[in-house]
C-alpha cells in the first residue's frame, strides 16, 4: 500500500491555473450533485453580496442619523457572532459524527440533503430579516412602532442568527456531500484533484462576491437620495430572490431525481 501511494504521489503533477479551471468545469459537468449545489452557492453569493452592498450601507445610515443605534448594531454583530458560531459548529459536528457511523453513502446523502433543506429555510429567513432592515421596507412596516430603534437591532441580530448559523451548518454538510461525490467518487482524476476543485470554487465565489458587493455599493451611492427608486428596488429584490431560492436548488434537484 505504501509503495502504491508513493507511486501515485510521484505521478501527480500540480496543475496550472488553466488546468484547475478545466477540472472545476469537468466536476460541474460530470457530478450532478456538485453542479446543482454549486449553482446554489453561486446564486447565494450573488444575492447576499447584493443585499449587503445595498442594505447594510443604507441601514447603518438610518441607524446612525435617525435611530441613533449604529453603535449597538456594531456591538451586536461583534459579540453575538462568536456565540452563534460556537453553538452551530458544535451541533453540526455531532451530526456529522453520527452520519459517518452510517456506512451506506446513499443514506448519508439522503440525510445530508435533509440538512441542506434546513439550511435553505434558515438562509431564506435570514434574507427576510435582512430585507426588513432596508429603510423603505423597515419604515413601511414599523414607522409607527415606538421602540423601532431597538426593533431594528433585534431584527438584524435575528438575521445573523438565521443566516450565520445556516452558513456554518451548510459549510460542513456541503463539504461532506462533495467529499462523498468527488473525493471518494468514481472519477479518479477529479478525486485526485479534490482540494484544487474545492479551493478554486471558493476563490471564484470570493471574487464574484467582491464584484457584486462593489457593484451594489456603486448603485446605492448613485441612487441613495431616493431609496425607493426603481433601479434600487429591482437590485434589492433580485438579490433577495437569489438568496431565497439558492439553497433549495440542490434539494429540489435531488427530489426530482436530477442527481445520482
Amino acid at each position: 500500500m505504501d509503495t502504491e501511494q508513493t507511486l501515485a504521489q510521484a505521478d501527480y503533477i500540480i496543475p496550472s491555473l488553466a488546468q484547475k479551471i478545466q477540472l472545476y468545469i469537468a466536476a460541474l459537468k460530470t457530478v450532478p450533485f456538485y453542479r446543482y449545489g454549486e449553482i446554489g452557492n453561486i446564486c447565494y453569493t450573488i444575492g447576499k453580496n447584493i443585499l449587503d452592498g445595498v442594505i447594510l450601507f443604507t441601514m447603518f445610515s438610518m441607524a446612525e442619523q435617525e435611530l441613533k443605534v449604529a453603535a449597538i448594531l456594531g456591538v451586536v454583530v461583534k459579540y453575538a457572532y462568536p456565540g452563534i458560531s460556537m453553538i452551530s459548529s458544535t451541533c453540526i459536528s455531532g451530526f456529522i459524527d453520527h452520519l459517518e457511523a452510517v456506512r451506506d453513502t446513499t443514506r448519508q446523502i439522503a440525510r445530508l440533503i435533509r440538512a441542506q433543506l434546513g439550511v435553505a429555510v434558515g438562509q431564506a429567513l435570514g434574507a427576510v430579516c435582512l430585507l426588513l432592515c432596508f429603510p423603505p421596507v423597515f419604515t413601511f412596516f414599523f414607522a409607527s412602532v415606538s421602540f423601532k430603534a431597538y426593533l431594528l437591532v433585534a431584527i438584524y441580530l435575528l438575521h445573523h442568527v438565521c443566516d450565520g448559523s445556516s452558513q456554518i451548518i451548510e459549510g460542513r454538510t456541503w463539504f461532506k456531500i462533495i467529499e462523498i461525490k468527488i473525493r471518494r467518487g468514481h472519477n479518479a482524476k477529479l478525486s485526485q484533484n479534490f482540494w484544487v476543485i474545492y479551493t478554486l470554487a471558493q476563490n471564484f465565489q470570493l471574487l464574484l462576491g467582491q464584484l457584486f458587493i462593489w457593484s451594489a455599493l456603486g448603485i446605492t451611492s448613485e441612487f441613495s437620495p431616493d431609496l425607493t427608486s426603481v433601479a434600487l428596488s429591482i437590485t434589492v429584490y433580485c438579490g433577495f430572490f437569489c438568496v431565497v431560492i439558492s439553497k433549495f436548488i440542490l434539494p429540489a434537484a435531488y427530489k426530482l431525481k436530477l442527481c445520482s
